[in-house]
């Protein structure tokens, strides 16, 4: 279900920014997509499934994208949204992070919060 998860969300990322080049890491539980365009990360996704989700490392992960100016995405089952927006409670702004919640039985089927 990542690796479907990971097309989609790459699809969207790329209709959105026609001219930048999208690319997908697919590891063991979750996936990485990202945006570049002229040599500069503009958006990195990260699409957790329900055993990455309980990784400590996400946190840090998710520090670095931002502390480098790059947009965060994070990807989780629809039941962990919430815990995810508190916990990156202080990274205000569409610009800077979005949250977006899949349903597990049914897909990537994106639900923006």
């Amino acid at each position: 279900m990542i690796k479907n998860i990971a097309i989609m969300r790459a699809k969207e990322l790329q209709e959105h920014c026609p001219e930048g080049l999208v690319t997908q890491e697919l590891l063991e539980d979750r996936a990485i997509v990202s945006v570049r365009l002229h040599d500069r990360i503009l958006e990195t996704d990260f699409i957790e499934s329900k055993r990455s989700i309980m990784h400590p490392r996400r946190c840090n992960e998710y520090y670095d994208v931002l502390g480098q100016g790059i947009k965060l995405g994070i990807i989780v089952p629809r039941k962990d949204v919430e815990q995810e927006k508190s916990m990156l409670k202080r990274i205000k702004g569409p610009d800077r992070l979005v949250v977006i919640g899949y349903d597990e039985e049914l897909g990537y089927r994106p639900v923006l919060v």
